[in-house]
């Protein structure tokens, strides 16, 4: 028997994030969490069993049939199902596995039915033999009895192989995780207690859930007698989620996949489950949803109203209210800031209010959402505030409480203690928190937008809210105003140095320094180059894509006068030919990007030298990097058409500023079907106007129209 021995937290993560690099170069980065999660839920299994064997064993005096008794295991592990008969086969190690996870399941099925997810173990094109072989040998080299790792310590190391897939999997890491920083925060603001019943709507890997329990253990409050109720819709994901409780010791939990809008999980009769802490991060505006049967929705969640079909956020916030308890129900839910202001949900932001459910309204700071740098907002509601909370609701606007590090941003402790602090004692603090009433709400026209009631002291030289209070919106305009202010201040500073050491020497500096400036050819590569590495992979993304995109970083951010461009009138709509040849030339010489055309379509792979823009990027763009990531973010599942519309009408929108007018809605769009390329008249003229209302509602609109 191998010996065993205590495994440190730094040898699991090794362990751990070693097995993935094994799959490099057979499956995408994506797919990794697929095999690796429920082979090590496997391998945990198996020797957590053999370790309560050897228990009883010596408890019974080698009593076999008394060691093998199902009541001296928490799970039941077939003989033919073990490791270590897997761990044998030399042909076929994907079938194998495949059984043997199945038939685990069978012998538990209340507790394990599907857990293992529904993974695809049998295609060798994608698992050779030798490749699993050497996957199940990696996992062999420890022993992962409780002994040797403890509940909470495999839940860490758990949680650290959840964190890191979502690093490596781009834009869907918001699928199945929710920064955990976030999470404590919301946690800490509901103080749940021992005994609620904690219900996430949209429970991904279970981390909000896995959260409460770890609030209650560092309160050194009871944490057994919580009880535990997720839905997930995505099979993988629910999968993950489950393992995740069991790996922290979790078992009295239930976790049920399927689609918590149209089929809610948790109901008692002809009505829903009713639950004292609600946590939840919906997916943000979904467009497919069967908006047509929550008008009459059975489980009469449609309190307030019908949301719009391309915006299921308050269908999520009608459910989540419809399944709190009556006195000690609470939520905090994570959304994007236009939950607060748009015009299409007014009426059921109205109800809300009237029924006074809203406590708090909370502004975070950017890229807390998980990669991706949208602003997000918690919005606490409570169905029996304390007296003196009725009828006012707390703004606290902290989007200067936001750490950045290695690409990642995060809450420390001291930002979480000053927020829920702030919470709790529920009193204005100038330029972080005010207490406004209910009234004063609704003469502002039940707009919850944070700048108008409260103010960030902020440094100019960092990405904020929007505090503009004609669309109350959450964008890229402030942001993009700061950082042209504090960038012209810093060009003064210079400049003021420069005329103020008046010697030869620096002279010559300053007159070396111009001459050494980038040709604007090359810094729109460069620029482009960002936007291609981004995006190359996205089915929808080609050469027109690729050209409206850049062009509308160039223009939102201001940086079309130092890249120079000629742009035409295009059928696609803004187009500069010689830009976009020059810009493939650099591509192909620097060897960034092999450009192919295949039936007159244009695609971009990664060439011999790829990721090398990188350096010239970070040194000619590193002050607006967040603002293009976001303007990147927005499009990135976007239709070329859709692309084109917004291009088209920023373009139309630009030339009536610069001649003086500031047009009306109706006038750029006669400009755009009047005078542009005839093939503008096939886009109905009421798409035109809605991309209008989106692109203010975005802040993508020429940096000097009027708001």
């Amino acid at each position: 028997m191998k010996k065993k021995s205590h495994i440190s937290q730094s040898e699991l993560e090794s362990y751990l994030w070693g097995a993935a690099t094994l799959l490099r170069g057979y499956i995408d980065a994506g797919d990794y969490k697929q095999f690796i999660f429920p082979l090590l839920f496997y391998k945990r299994l198996c020797d957590v069993y053999d370790e309560e064997l050897n228990e009883a064993l010596e408890e019974s005096g080698g009593d076999q049939e008394y060691a093998a008794l199902p009541e001296q295991h928490r799970f039941q592990i077939p003989e033919d199902a073990h490791w270590n008969v897997t761990r044998t086969k030399v042909r076929n190690v994907g079938k194998a596995i495949q059984e043997a996870l199945r038939d685990i399941e069978k012998a538990n099925p209340d507790t394990l039915f599907g857990v293992f997810g529904d993974a695809q173990w049998t295609n060798k094109d994608r698992l050779p033999d030798h490749m699993l072989r050497e996957l199940v040998e990696h996992f062999s080299t420890k022993t992962l009895s409780l002994s040797n790792c403890p509940e909470d310590e495999l839940g860490i190391g758990y949680e650290f192989l959840i964190k890191k897939f979502a690093d490596d999997s781009g834009h869907t890491a918001a699928e199945f995780y929710t920064n955990r920083t976030v999470v404590h925060l919301m946690t800490e603001l509901l103080e749940p207690m021992p005994g609620d019943s904690i219900y996430d709507p949209t429970c991904g890997s279970a981390g909000m859930l896995l959260s409460v329990v770890a609030h209650l253990k560092r309160e050194e409050k009871e944490w057994r007698n919580l009880r535990l109720f997720g839905q997930e819709r995505n099979l993988l994901t629910s999968a993950i989620g489950r393992m995740n409780l069991f790996l922290h010791g979790i078992e009295d939990f239930r976790i049920v996949r399927g689609d918590t809008l149209a089929h809610p999980a948790f109901v008692e009769g002809d009505h829903l489950m009713k639950f004292d802490v609600v946590l939840a991060n919906p997916p943000y505006s979904i467009k497919q949803w069967d908006r047509e049967s929550w008008a009459s929705d059975p489980w009469g969640r449609n309190i307030y109203g019908t949301p719009p079909q391309g915006r299921a956020d308050y269908a999520f916030w009608q459910h989540i209210i419809a399944s709190m308890k009556a006195r000690s129900g609470r939520c905090a839910i994570l959304f994007p800031h236009g939950v607060l202001f748009r015009k299409e949900e007014l009426s059921m932001r109205e109800k809300l209010i009237a029924h006074d459910l809203v406590e708090c309204v909370l502004g975070l700071g950017p890229n807390l959402f998980y990669n991706s740098p949208m602003e997000a907002c918690v919005v606490i509601c409570r169905m029996d505030k304390p007296k003196e909370r009725r009828n006012k609701v707390l703004f606290i606007n902290a989007v200067n409480e936001v750490t950045r590090e290695r690409a990642q941003s995060f809450l420390t402790d001291d930002h979480i203690q000053r927020i829920v602090g702030a919470y709790n004692v529920f009193v204005d603090e100038d330029g972080f928190a005010r207490v406004i009433g209910n009234d004063e709400i609704r003469e502002n026209g039940c707009n919850l937008s944070i700048p108008l009631y409260v103010r960030a002291v902020t440094n100019p030289a960092m990405s904020v809210l929007e505090d503009s209070e004609r669309y109350g919106q959450n964008s890229l305009q402030q942001a993009i105003n700061n950082w042209r202010e504090s960038s012209k201040a810093l060009r003064e500073s210079m400049d003021g140095l420069f005329d103020v050491l008046e010697s030869s020497e620096f002279v010559a500096a300053r007159h070396d320094r111009k001459k050494k400036e980038v040709q604007p050819a090359f810094k729109r590569a460069v620029l482009a180059a960002e936007v291609t590495s981004q995006l190359y992979k996205e089915p929808t993304f080609g050469s027109v894509k690729h050209e409206k995109i850049v062009y509308l970083c160039e223009q939102v951010l201001g940086l079309s006068e130092s890249l120079e461009h000629h742009h035409l009138r295009q059928a696609a709509g803004p187009y500069d030919p010689r830009a976009r040849r020059s810009t493939e030339k650099t591509f192909a010489n620097a060897k960034w990007f092999e450009v192919k055309k295949k039936d007159d379509r244009i695609t971009y792979q990664p060439g011999e030298k790829f990721g090398a823009h990188e350096g010239y990027y970070e040194r000619y763009f590193s002050g607006e990097k967040q603002q293009i990531d976001l303007i990147i973010s927005l499009f990135r599942k976007a239709k070329t058409e859709q692309c084109e519309i917004v291009a088209t009408l920023f373009s139309a929108w630009s030339d009536f500023l610069k001649q003086g007018v500031v047009p009306s809605d109706d006038q750029i769009v006669h400009e755009v079907l009047e005078n542009w390329h005839e093939s503008k008249q096939r886009i109905p003229t009421e798409r035109w106007h809605k991309a209008l209302e989106w692109m203010r509602e975005h802040g993508l609109t020429p940096h000097h129209a009027s708001h």
